[in-house]
């Protein structure tokens, strides 16, 4: 007799049926039962049917399972079980195993809602267990329908039947429901309830009308209307107060797809699986120019709920905006009460609750590998396996924008899905949720250590010494760019590394803000060997959101104030409000009054943005440098704009004076595409030329921050790195923006607590 626990992504995904059926195949006894959130079986049977059992279980099990770990012990006793059973869920304590994420209905549920035949006939909530909610519903472990927020829909007796049918496909499928038992949709006009036997086709023919409808799923709500109606989209953009932010579209199909982006294989491998993610493609002509303003990609997704399927069903276009609900900085809405306050004109909404709600994932294709730009939906809370040593529990924060939290438990990370701006109160609440929803999930019994970012001023930073004080554990700070580059090392595998670290902004050892930096790192320290060419701020973080205020700071370098009064007047007087603010600007930089310096690549891309008249002010994070990106694709790079690499203060340093002088003195003779596209290819060699420089023999380089998203710099930086015969990163498993910064400070703490405690 052996007792037997299996690991992984083992609970919701139809492996206790498998299980069943494959013992039963082996003429075995015994049972399988849930166990917090393992697997528990007791076999008892011939030695080699227990054998093939074995060997069963590792390479035939459910295509949504997948197994950590398999633990057989041999047990004394037998005889005990005269069958094979499945039993109760037994309650455990910790454990390495994981519950899965949401994932797209499977294609024979789908097939069920639109067989006139099936009982299940259009009904939006059909699943299985090979597909359907999980995260955003379970309250606790063990996986249990009474743990789910399907615990207030009884089953009716056919849906019992199969919950209980261990040969059935729903054979405890959790969400398990019909239109008599299920939970249900209704349609609102404006807040108003309307009476109607289809609330789905109701909300079909309004989307086909022209209609903004508010549209509550599975992880959240998102706003919709049709993709070709300007005054729709830009009502939307009213309702969220986002007058550039680029919206997301959901297509009917792939063909639907193709008519309105273009669409590789890896692309169209990556939008069609099970976990559904928007995937940012090339977009094409045919849609509004207000869906995704000034850039040349748009994300995309396909219909991933029967929600949506029966949507498209309903409706006659190919394709509908679908956008998260959600104003700027705020969570998305899921509560009923909430997404009627948006006063959307439609609102469809049903009656289940969404205890963890979960943003869609957005995909990036980086200089041909996928790059996460959010990772939620789809892939929460799978955890990332690390190759290395940790037996502490540690919890890190994040900095302040994109923020997700990291919950590093032995070698697995598991990151909460995207959280957003927690400069706002409410989504820093709901941070501290996806936190302890982390801790309930992974029966985590104690936190060791708390990390957070080094700004004093961060909510994370306040709230993570409130943690610490409540667990009882260290709270430790790390640097921003450090744990950019530790984040790449961890999820690579690499104990040292040299780290190109470039985004918007991060408080510096020094107290000043960084952004563009070369580090040699290991996980317990760093080197700060290079960086971008420290430049003034006037008006300190009014610059950021004020592209023109930063060309004045940089070419205050080269230029007196009468002539750069000049240029400011005749190259980017729409990035002031007046030539008054132009004066202010100057005095400004004269007396030296409220300029700091920072040595951030995103306010360099945004400088060269605003002087070539793409974008001249910030809407949202990295507007001005995403813009660039998609107008310098229009150009080539062949104008040579100097990257001058040079020492200072103890570290090399590109200048980046030199190149914003040099588009200003380019834009005058040769295209504004071209300039752009050359501009970001003498970041991208000065960068890679300071990395070079640091590079020891048989050193591995890599990428990250949110400048790892732009295509043009990534490739031009990975040829230069490749043709010294080295290795180059960059990160495919978390996203290399702020999204990733938790996972990196997990790690950093990991190891300077190792270190402290040998």
């Amino acid at each position: 007799m052996y007792r037997i626990i299996v690991r992984g992504i083992v609970q919701g995904v139809g492996f206790r049926p498998f299980v069943y059926r494959t013992a039963k195949k082996n003429n075995l006894r015994g049972y399988v039962r849930n166990a917090a959130n393992s697997v528990e079986i007791l076999i008892d049977g011939k030695e080699s049917d227990v054998r093939n059992f074995l060997k069963n279980l590792k390479n035939e099990h459910p295509p949504l399972a997948e197994i950590f770990s398999v633990n057989a012990k041999y047990a004394a006793g037998g005889g005990e079980y005269d069958d094979f059973y499945v039993l109760k869920s037994e309650s455990m304590g910790e454990t390495d195993s994981v519950i899965p994420p949401d994932v797209a209905i499977c294609e024979k549920c789908r097939e069920e809602i639109f067989d006139k035949d099936d009982r299940r006939y259009l009904y939006p909530f059909t699943v299985c267990t090979d597909c359907g909610p999980r995260f955003t519903i379970i309250e606790a472990l063990p996986y249990d329908r009474e743990r789910t927020t399907m615990k207030e829909f009884a089953m009716c007796k056919k849906c019992a039947t199969e919950y209980s049918g261990a040969l059935d496909r729903r054979f405890r499928a959790e969400p398990t429901c019909c239109e008599k038992c299920g939970p249900r949709y209704g349609i609102f006009k404006g807040n108003k309830k309307l009476s109607s036997e289809n609330p789905i086709k109701a909300a079909a023919e309004a989307l086909d009308s022209g209609a903004i409808v508010a549209i509550k799923g599975v992880g959240g709500t998102h706003l919709a209307t049709k993709t070709t109606e300007d005054e729709a989209v830009l009502e939307i953009r009213k309702i969220l107060n986002r007058p550039q932010k680029p919206f997301a579209i959901m297509a009917r199909d792939v063909e639907a797809v193709e008519k309105i982006a273009c669409l590789s294989k890896r692309e169209k491998k990556l939008l069609t699986s099970f976990r559904r993610p928007i995937v940012l493609l090339k977009k094409k002509n045919n849609l509004s120019e207000h869906i995704a303003p000034g850039l040349h990609n748009v994300g995309i997704m396909l219909p991933y709920a029967g929600i949506h399927h029966l949507l498209f069903y309903y409706s006659r276009e190919p394709a509908f905006v679908m956008t998260s609900a959600n104003v700027p900085g705020e969570p998305m809405v899921i509560e009923n009460e909430e997404i009627l306050t948006l006063n959307p004109e439609y609102s469809l909404v049903h009656d289940r609750r969404i205890k963890n709600r979960c943003d869609d994932s957005v995909i990036k294709f980086v200089d041909g590998k996928a790059a996460f730009l959010r990772r939620s939906r789809g892939f929460v809370p799978l955890p990332i396996k690390l190759k290395i040593e940790n037996e502490k529990n540690i919890l890190a924060l994040g900095a302040e924008l994109d923020v997700t939290a990291c919950l590093l438990k032995g070698s697995s990370a598991f990151i909460s899905q995207y959280v957003g701006n927690t400069t706002k109160l409410k989504t820093l609440e709901y941070l501290e949720a996806a936190i302890y929803n982390l801790i309930e999930l992974t029966k985590v019994e104690k936190i060791d250590a708390v990390a957070v970012d080094l700004h004093p001023g961060f909510n994370t930073v306040q709230l993570g010494a409130e943690l610490s004080k409540k667990f009882d554990a260290k709270l430790i700070k790390c640097q921003h760019h450090h744990a950019h580059i530790a984040s790449l090392m961890a999820e690579s595998g690499v104990e040292k590394i040299v780290g190109i670290s470039c985004d918007g902004i991060g408080y510096g050892t020094d107290g000043k803000v960084w952004g563009g930096e070369i580090l040699v790192s290991s996980f317990s320290a760093f080197e700060r060997t290079g960086s971008l060419m420290p430049q003034i701020m006037p008006g300190g973080d009014l610059a950021a959101n004020k592209p023109a205020r930063m060309v004045a700071g940089i070419l205050s370098k080269k230029y007196s104030v009468q002539e750069l009064r000049k240029i400011l007047t005749k190259n980017c007087l729409k990035g002031f409000k007046n030539e008054k603010e132009i004066e202010i600007v100057l005095k400004q930089i004269e007396r030296r009054c409220n300029t700091p310096e920072t040595t951030s690549a995103g306010r360099v891309l945004d400088a060269i943005a605003a002087l070539l008249n793409v974008c001249y002010g910030r809407t949202y994070e990295g507007e001005p440098a995403m813009k660039l990106e998609a107008f310098a694709l229009k150009g080539k790079p062949g104008i040579e704009i100097p990257a001058v690499v040079k020492k200072f203060d103890g570290r090399y340093i590109l200048d980046t004076a030199e190149i914003i002088d040099a588009v200003l003195e380019m834009k005058e003779e040769f295209k504004y595409e071209d300039v752009a596209a050359s501009a970001q290819k003498a970041m991208a060699k000065g960068l890679a030329e300071i990395a070079v420089k640091a590079i020891k023999k048989n050193a591995a380089a890599g990428f990250s921050g949110g400048v790892a998203y732009n295509d043009a710099i990534v490739r031009c930086i990975r040829t230069r790195i490749e043709k010294e015969g080295l290795k180059f990163l960059t990160q495919t498993k978390a996203p290399c923006g702020d999204g990733g910064i938790s996972l990196g400070q997990a790690a950093v703490v990991s190891h300077l607590i190792s270190s402290t405690s040998q």
